[in-house]
């Protein structure tokens, strides 16, 4: 087994040395898997279950979890992410759904109370 304790030491760095001068061509790949089953027609087949709409996919990228992390705004720190237009466009999605108000609209009507 991997021990994966906060006592044991981070070994990162040396299996990063070992890959780049044993295999260096694994350090290029990208690797994916399927968060849903391929049967149970994946996310669309669970909003569909739940009655509630499809947004969009949102590729897993390394980077969302780091803005979130950091407490930073994703599409602003990394603009040019794979997931950050996928990530507009639900977002975009959400706007058009709910009941949103414009800030400066509720502004302008507190200001006139």
């Amino acid at each position: 087994g991997v021990d994966t304790t906060s006592d044991s030491p981070d070994c990162t760095n040396d299996v990063m040395a070992m890959l780049r001068e044993k295999c260096p061509e694994v350090l290029s790949m990208i690797a994916a898997t399927d968060v849903f089953p391929a049967s149970g027609n994946g996310p669309r087949g669970m909003a569909e279950r739940f009655n509630v709409p499809y947004l969009g996919k949102l590729p897993l990228d390394p980077n969302l979890l780091k803005a979130c992390e950091e407490g930073a705004s994703f599409v602003d720190k990394f603009p040019s992410s794979p997931a950050a237009t996928p990530l507009n466009d639900i977002v975009d999605k959400l706007i058009l759904a709910l009941p949103v108000e414009d800030n400066e609209q509720e502004e302008t009507a507190d200001m006139q109370m």
